[in-house]
């Protein structure tokens, strides 16, 4: 699993993205200063934010979890077994949603993983971005038959940018689906597609990548993202089911090379495009 800080983008994602490289946040970026680690039986789980610790804390301690401070940040040793710590998750989420820590709230639980796979618990989605818990998703940058790429522009009523540019389906992987299961669902729900419609669809190189950033609306983002790559048959196009897609947009590669640099994309689906109009060249 690849590790996607802007190192590596400088060393594996071509030189005419350029301006979306140097934009890229990671763990080493500025931002990332004003945030904490934390950790669950002395393995790494997430990021606090310094500023709201004053209502994480307590949030942590109501729980039956309670955090001490320690030179590397916040250590948590607990043997409660995933029942229970679902339900101290559960007990937190509702806590810091009251003060409104939990924006963009789902009632989607995701598997809460350790850094090694494990899985540990499970949590409400919206929470994983205030804790800082690695989650885990799905994206699909999808063409035509000529090679045009088709992008959803995201509605405006979405929590996280809204209204910018997006691969064709992209999604959380829930706690009760496998990575095809997602893969399907999002393309059913965001563009009114299945396998019927595709000429082919594989993983793209490489598939599994860990994001993990600081946002600047708040909160850090902490995420595996699996990667597909597919191209719609002839006379095939999308049709959003779930509200979630204000439009959709058929651009030339070279427009979406711009589209990148300009930073129009999320940064998941941005990089997911450059990898992709990569591997196409």
């Amino acid at each position: 699993m690849i590790s996607a800080h802007q190192d590596w983008l400088q060393n594996n994602v071509p030189a005419h993205f350029k301006p979306f490289i140097a934009r890229w946040r990671d763990g080493q970026s500025a931002p990332s200063q004003r945030f904490c680690n934390w950790y669950l039986n002395d393995e790494h789980l997430g990021h606090l934010d310094r500023q709201h610790l004053h209502l994480l804390l307590p949030a942590f301690e109501a729980a039956d979890l309670p955090l001490t401070q320690s030179l590397r940040g916040f250590d948590l040793f607990t043997d409660t077994n995933a029942q229970a710590l679902s339900a101290a998750f559960a007990s937190i989420a509702n806590r810091l949603r009251a003060l409104g820590l939990v924006p963009g709230w789902r009632d989607e639980e995701q598997l809460v993983l350790s850094p090694r796979g494990q899985i540990l618990a499970t949590a409400e989605r919206a929470l994983f971005k205030t804790l800082g818990l690695r989650s885990r998703a799905v994206h699909v940058h999808v063409e035509n038959h000529l090679g045009h790429i088709w992008v959803g522009v995201r509605a405006t009523s979405k929590h996280e940018n809204p209204g910018m540019l997006d691969n064709l389906a992209a999604g959380g992987i829930a706690s009760a689906e496998t990575v095809e299961s997602t893969l399907w669902r999002e393309l059913d729900e965001e563009a009114g597609l299945n396998s019927d419609d595709f000429s082919w669809i594989k993983p793209l190189v490489p598939h599994e990548l860990v994001l993990s950033r600081p946002l600047l609306y708040g909160g850090w983002h902490h995420e595996t993202v699996i990667l597909f790559h597919g191209q719609l048959k002839l006379g095939h196009r999308p049709c959003n089911r779930d509200g979630e897609v204000g439009a959709f947009q058929l651009m030339r590669p070279k427009a979406c090379v711009e589209a990148v640099n300009a930073w129009q994309f999320t940064p998941d689906a941005a990089l997911c495009c450059a990898l992709a109009l990569s591997a196409t060249k």
